[in-house]
């Protein structure tokens, strides 16, 4: 039985701009372990390429801005716990802790594993979402439009940090007894 080449496996590390892979642009390509090369050559690899692992980086600082992952980083998903607080769905408070994070664009079709594309829905409420008619979509700054199968709306906005109670009641107290004409320390 002849082997060949074919049995051989080998990765390769390219980092291509991506205008460039798109046929946009001809800056060219970084091969790992060996340099710089033409941006025809990094075309026809990703082409061949039989698996791809895509970063997308800050076009100036080059940092690296989201990977193609599908679970959150803890990181990621102590972000979402403290934004969201609780599963999204309107009128649901079950803790965060205790929900799931949903890719609003499933990731299969092509969703981020991002701030911008996730939010918290506890199991009942992600079932419900994946197993019906029910659509979402983020609105920015984490807000959410939720749709029914009756194509109604429900908006659901980021719960506040802090909900807003009003003056401590010392400062109340302190101001209702002021003297306007008595000047500090009153």
């Amino acid at each position: 039985v002849e082997a060949g080449l074919g049995a051989i496996r080998a990765t390769l590390n390219v980092t291509v701009p991506l205008l460039t892979l798109a046929g946009l642009d001809d800056a060219p390509a970084v091969l790992d372990s060996h340099g710089p090369i033409d941006a025809e050559t990094a075309r026809v690899l990703a082409a061949a390429a039989p698996v791809w692992q895509r970063v997308m980086t800050h076009p100036v600082t080059e940092e690296p801005l989201r990977l193609d992952i599908y679970r959150p980083s803890g990181r990621l998903r102590r972000l979402l716990n403290a934004r969201d607080r609780t599963c999204r769905w309107p009128g649901c408070r079950r803790p965060a802790s205790r929900s799931e994070a949903d890719h609003t664009i499933a990731w299969e079709d092509g969703g981020t594993t991002c701030p911008s594309n996730l939010e918290i829905l506890c199991k009942g409420h992600h079932t419900l979402k994946h197993a019906s008619a029910w659509t979402l979509r983020h609105l920015g700054g984490g807000r959410l439009e939720f749709i029914s199968p009756t194509r109604r709306r429900y908006r659901n906005d980021v719960p506040a940090v802090v909900e807003a109670l009003g003056p401590p009641p010392w400062r109340r107290l302190l101001e209702a007894h002021r003297d306007a004409s008595d000047p500090p320390p009153f």
